[in-house]
């Protein structure tokens, strides 16, 4: 198995290495630090209030739907070579990564995403490298661009489907 190929077949498992220690701490890290954040950061208080009301299935089923989207985009890259596909997606999860790890430096405290952020971090260096020397800096860069976009879109998408999960859940309860 060639260098890209392992990198590629670790992603699904280091995706959901870091998405459990979010969906074991998020609810009570929320509940205890939200009104802090909130209050320290106006700017963030509706996202706040959503997670605050985001039960932990709901937040495991988006989860889900994140997995199962980078479970077949690994699968297409392994056996259809389509690993552009993958480096966006790998791409979008390099900028989430970075993201939680700017988030821990402006809050100072435990957040719980920040230890498996770190942790991802040679995974991550050791995939980028990797891609550099697959790929030109042309394909880089418009997966790079695709990725942050399906990224957004698709966080927005599982945020969605997380919400409307707790509605059905409350009202057929």
């Amino acid at each position: 198995m060639n260098e890209l190929k392992l990198i590629v077949s670790m992603f699904p498992i280091i995706f959901m290495l870091h998405e459990f220690e979010e969906i074991i701490g998020f609810k009570l890290w929320v509940t205890k630090d939200g009104a802090w954040i909130a209050k320290k950061y106006p700017k963030v208080a509706k996202q706040i209030s959503l997670y605050e009301q985001l039960s932990v299935p709901a937040f495991a089923l988006a989860v889900l739907e994140e997995f199962i989207l980078i479970g077949i985009v690994t699968v297409l890259a392994l056996t259809l070579q389509w690993y552009n596909v993958w480096v966006a997606v790998f791409s979008g999860f390099s900028l989430h990564i970075l993201i939680h790890i700017g988030q821990w430096m402006m809050v100072r405290k435990y957040i719980p995403i920040i230890i498996t952020s770190l942790l991802s971090i040679p995974y991550i260096i050791w995939g980028i490298n990797s891609v550099i020397h697959s790929f030109s800096i042309i394909e880089i860069v418009t997966c790079l661009i695709t990725g942050i976009f399906v990224a957004a879109l698709n966080l927005f998408f599982a945020h969605k489907l997380a919400s409307q999960f707790d509605k059905y859940m409350k009202n057929n309860s």
